[in-house]
């Protein structure tokens, strides 16, 4: 049995499909001058982003170990979207964020202590949420982030109410198919895992609304 070359989609599908929901002609390269390509391309990166943010079994990793430099500063790369330290590894004793400094580099800052020294451990446990390239996402986000960004270039491009409605309604149905493909790759249950990092997944409003 043959292969389906369209098995999984690339940022260039996902574009055509807002260009041609808004009247345009897909393209054969997202190089190009064209001012609705550079619209249609940002409002997809834009929702990829803001959906990514929320934090997914696909993109957060628990208890990733951060050891501190020469200066015992813990350096964070670019596609940290959200850290915090474990709190099965360090209870409360910390409250981290993601900072940049002025000099750009993105670190480990600690409120507590309004510092970005850390010199109680060797080695520190953090949760992570990291942001992923189109290409890397399953495919039902890759759908979603697709069907959400359509409806907002339409809004942008045409302003067109009842045509983003009509589409509101496919985001809705894209929304519930990454909240399935979610559930079942966390495995979440009401009494424990593995490694007892997330005892019980509690009812959370944000994952089942429209957004």
């Amino acid at each position: 049995m043959a292969t389906p070359t369209y098995t999984t989609s690339t940022e260039q599908d996902a574009v055509n499909a807002i260009l041609m929901s808004v009247g345009e002609s897909p393209v054969n390269t997202l190089d190009t001058q064209s001012p609705e390509v550079a619209i249609a391309q940002a409002t997809l990166r834009q929702v990829v982003r803001e959906v990514q943010a929320e934090g997914w079994s696909f993109n957060s990793q628990y208890e990733v170990e951060y050891s501190p430099n020469t200066d015992d500063e813990i350096l964070l790369n670019e596609n940290v979207i959200q850290i915090d330290l474990s709190r099965y590894k360090h209870n409360d004793n910390y409250d981290v964020i993601r900072r940049r400094t002025d000099s750009g580099e993105i670190k480990l800052y600690d409120r507590y202590t309004n510092s970005y020294k850390f010199t109680d451990n060797d080695v520190y446990y953090c949760d992570v949420i990291t942001m992923w390239a189109f290409e890397d996402l399953p495919q039902p986000f890759k759908d979603y982030c697709t069907t959400k960004a359509t409806r907002i270039a339409v809004q942008r491009m045409i302003g067109e109410p009842s045509l983003a409605q009509s589409l509101q309604q496919d985001e809705v149905i894209s929304r519930s198919a990454v909240i399935e493909y979610d559930t079942r790759q966390s495995d979440y249950n009401v009494f424990n895992n593995t490694r007892n990092r997330i005892p019980y997944n509690p009812y959370k409003p944000y994952q089942v609304l429209a957004r």
